[in-house]
C-alpha cells in the first residue's frame, strides 16, 4: 500500500469514530473499531499493520503519567468490603514458551491520540475468545481530550523491532466509565480485542495467556514486564523483581492501589505485574499493571490492585465478545 492511501485511510479512520458504535453503562465504555467504508475486514487489518512501519514505531512516544500530587480516584471501598482473593481465570502455557528468556504474552503497543503516534505495554490473558490483551486506561482512552485511540495494534514478544508473532490489530477497545469521565488511577485499567494477525492466529493460541487474580495479597512476590524507553530505547523487554505492598496513607491517601520498586519509565505503561510467576512455562497471575510514576515516591511505579469492580467487571464483560 502507497504511503499516500495509507494516510488516506488514517483520516477516514478519524471521520469515522463518530459514527462509531460507542458503548456505555454505568462502570464500563467501550469503542468498536470501524472499518472503513469500502473495506473488508481483511483489508483494513492489513492497512493498519502496513501504516506501523519500523521507523513509525521507532518514533512512537511514550505514554507514563507522572503525578505530582495525591493522584485522582473517585470509588474506593471501605475496608469491611474488601473482597476476598480469588482467580477469575488462570494463566495458560504455550509449548513456544519453554526455554524462551521472556515470557511470549507480554509485549508492545502501538496506537495513535491526537495526530501523534504512541507506545505502551501490554499482555495476552486467558479468555474465552483467545484474543484479549490487558492494558493501562489511559493507553486507550485520553480523559483530557475525551480521545479514543486510534490504530492500535499489539505485538507480542517485541523484540529489536522484530515481530515473532506477527501483529494484531485492534477490533475493539474497553475502560472503565471512572477513568474514562475522571481520571481515576483505581481505574485506570483496559481490555483490547483482537483481530487474528497476518497468518489467521489468535495470539493466545501462539502466546500462551496470564491469568487474573482479584483481591490478590497487598505484599508478595511480584514480576513487572514492559517496554520501557528509559532502557535500550523500549526495543527489549525488561522485567523488574520486587516485592509488592499498599500504598503510604502519608503519600496518596485516596489511591488504593499496588506500588513496587522499579526502574521502567515511559513506554512501560500497561505492562503486567504478577504473582506466582514460573520462570520455567512463563505462566502467572496478573493482579495489577503498571500505571504511573509519583513525584513523591523516587524509584517506585504504581499500579489499580485488580479487583471486580476495575479489571473484573471488564474481563467478565468482553471475554466472549
Amino acid at each position: 500500500m502507497m504511503p499516500s492511501t495509507i494516510c488516506l485511510l488514517v483520516l477516514a479512520l478519524i471521520g469515522l469514530i463518530n459514527s462509531a458504535a460507542i458503548n456505555s453503562g454505568s462502570k464500563d465504555v467501550s469503542y468498536d473499531v470501524p472499518i472503513p467504508r469500502g473495506y473488508t475486514r481483511e483489508q483494513y487489518v492489513k492497512s493498519v499493520i502496513d501504516y506501523w512501519t519500523s521507523e513509525r514505531m521507532a518514533s512512537a512516544k511514550p505514554l507514563h503519567p507522572t503525578v505530582s500530587m495525591s493522584p485522582k480516584v473517585f470509588s474506593v471501598k471501605d475496608d469491611e468490603d474488601i473482597e476476598v482473593e480469588r482467580v477469575l481465570t488462570p494463566s495458560v502455557a504455550s509449548p513456544q514458551t519453554r526455554g524462551a528468556n521472556t515470557p511470549p504474552a507480554a509485549g508492545r503497543a502501538f496506537f495513535s491520540m491526537g495526530g501523534n503516534t504512541y507506545v505502551c505495554s501490554g499482555s495476552v490473558v486467558n479468555a474465552a475468545n483467545r484474543d484479549t490483551v490487558v492494558t493501562a486506561g489511559h493507553c486507550v482512552f485520553n480523559n483530557t481530550n475525551k480521545e479514543w485511540a486510534t490504530n492500535w495494534i499489539f505485538v507480542p514478544d517485541y523484540d529489536s523491532k522484530q515481530r515473532p508473532f506477527g501483529t494484531f490489530v485492534s477490533r475493539k477497545l474497553a475502560t472503565k466509565q471512572q477513568w474514562k469521565d475522571k481520571g481515576d488511577y483505581n481505574n485506570d485499567v483496559a481490555i483490547v480485542l483482537l483481530n487474528t494477525n497476518e497468518d489467521g492466529r489468535h495470539a493466545q493460541d501462539l502466546t500462551g495467556a496470564f491469568g487474573i487474580t482479584l483481591s490478590a495479597p497487598t505484599s508478595a512476590a511480584t514480576n513487572a514486564f514492559g517496554f520501557p524507553m528509559n532502557i535500550n530505547s523500549g526495543e527489549t523487554m525488561s522485567t523488574c523483581a520486587s516485592s509488592s505492598k499498599k500504598q503510604s496513607l502519608l503519600l496518596m491517601s485516596s489511591f488504593k492501589g499496588l506500588q513496587i520498586t522499579c526502574g521502567m519509565g515511559g513506554g512501560a505503561s500497561g505492562g503486567p505485574w504478577l504473582q506466582k510467576y514460573n520462570s520455567a512455562t512463563k505462566e502467572g497471575q496478573q493482579v495489577s499493571l503498571t500505571s504511573f510514576s509519583y513525584s513523591l515516591a523516587p524509584g517506585k511505579v504504581h499500579g489499580p490492585h485488580f479487583n471486580i469492580d476495575n479489571i473484573g467487571s471488564l474481563f467478565q464483560e468482553n471475554q466472549n465478545a
